[in-house]
């Protein structure tokens, strides 16, 4: 595999294949799930699960055709990264036994704790957590009550 002149490999971009097909598998069981919702509440899985499938697919053909290549390593905390994917899947194994609202909201909190880069204030503090509030209210809200998605 060559290198160009800024540090990169050249050639396929193999890692974004993988990422492709984990997509594609994500996106397959929002679809296959999406059948026990409600008609409404289905439409945000069916959209989500169907865009998942066909742009990683469309990434494959990308890959076989040669028309992709590697990307420079990424930069930054390696140990932030991990710390926001564990909390993203602790939030979703806390979904059925807390509720929706209870592990959104713990989840918003050990999150903006992992992720912020900015020095903490009080004003800070209190406009994330109003910010997160509304968020998390308004998406329980279209959800719940407009499109019927069943939540935990």
């Amino acid at each position: 595999m060559a290198e160009r002149d800024d540090g990169i490999a050249s050639g396929r971009d193999i890692a974004g294949a993988v990422g492709s097909l984990l997509f594609i598998g994500v996106g397959a069981a929002a679809l296959w799930h999406a059948g026990e919702f409600s008609m409404l509440g289905a439409v945000f899985p069916r959209a989500i699960g169907g865009l998942l499938v066909v742009l990683g697919l469309v990434y494959l053909v990308l890959v076989v055709l040669g028309r992709t290549q590697p990307v420079a390593p990424l930069q930054g905390s390696l140990a932030r990264r991990a710390g926001v994917a564990l909390v993203m899947l602790a939030w979703a194994w806390a979904l059925v036994p807390l509720g929706f609202l209870a592990a959104s909201a713990i989840a918003f909190v050990l999150l903006m704790l992992v992720a912020n880069h900015d020095r903490w204030s009080p004003s800070r503090a209190a406009g994330y957590l109003a910010a997160g509030a509304v968020v998390l209210g308004g998406l329980y809200t279209l959800f719940k009550l407009v499109l019927l998605v069943p939540l935990p």
